[in-house]
């Protein structure tokens, strides 16, 4: 964890001044001023337009009865890409406007959703998990079915011993039956 905040509040904003400062060397301050307004005004209008094609999107899978798990984690990366396109720099603005392409959207909602489906399945107590969800791919608009399917017990982690122990009484009402029966 502590890798990762030192990567986004310490190496990050580092990278974005000296980036910053070659594009201004080279090609001037006020162009790279422009550049950044730029790519944070598309980074508004592809927000909002391809939020307003997810939503639809959602609407007609949920109309159809389907859960739009695709579409909604999408939108949080729209979202996350739009954020990410307002911050001053031009790495970020790659970043987030490599969030706002469908295609790539769509690969990477795919991989945490697989990925969140896979780390569900392993912190269950139960033994199969089974978790679906379709997705479209924005190139050729073909509909592609997921499928998750984890079996297995998982470990309780409080009790080391490998056999459960169940403690109660136990009576045989049907051996008394029988014996009245007989007679």
């Amino acid at each position: 964890m502590f890798l990762y905040l030192f990567l986004v509040f310490i190496v990050t904003p580092l990278m974005e001044l000296y980036i910053l400062l070659e594009v201004g060397s080279a090609i001037g301050a006020l162009p790279t001023i422009l550049l950044i307004i730029a790519t944070a005004a598309l980074g508004g209008i592809l927000m909002k337009y391809q939020g307003v094609q997810l939503v639809q999107q959602a609407q007609r899978q949920m109309a159809q009865g389907q859960m739009p798990q695709q579409a909604a984690l999408e939108g949080a990366l729209i979202f996350i890409g739009g954020i990410i396109l307002f911050l001053p720099g031009l790495v970020t603005d790659v970043m987030g406007l490599l969030l706002l392409i469908p295609p790539i959207r769509a690969k990477v909602a795919e991989f945490w959703l697989l990925r969140g489906a896979k780390r569900y399945a392993s912190q269950q107590y139960h033994y199969t998990v089974d978790a679906e969800w379709q997705s479209r791919d924005p190139a050729t608009g073909h509909i592609k079915y997921h499928r998750v399917h984890q079996e297995g017990p998982v470990s309780d982690q409080h009790n080391t011993s490998s056999s459960e122990v169940i403690e109660g009484e136990w009576q045989d009402d049907d051996s008394k039956k029988h014996q009245s029966n007989k007679s």
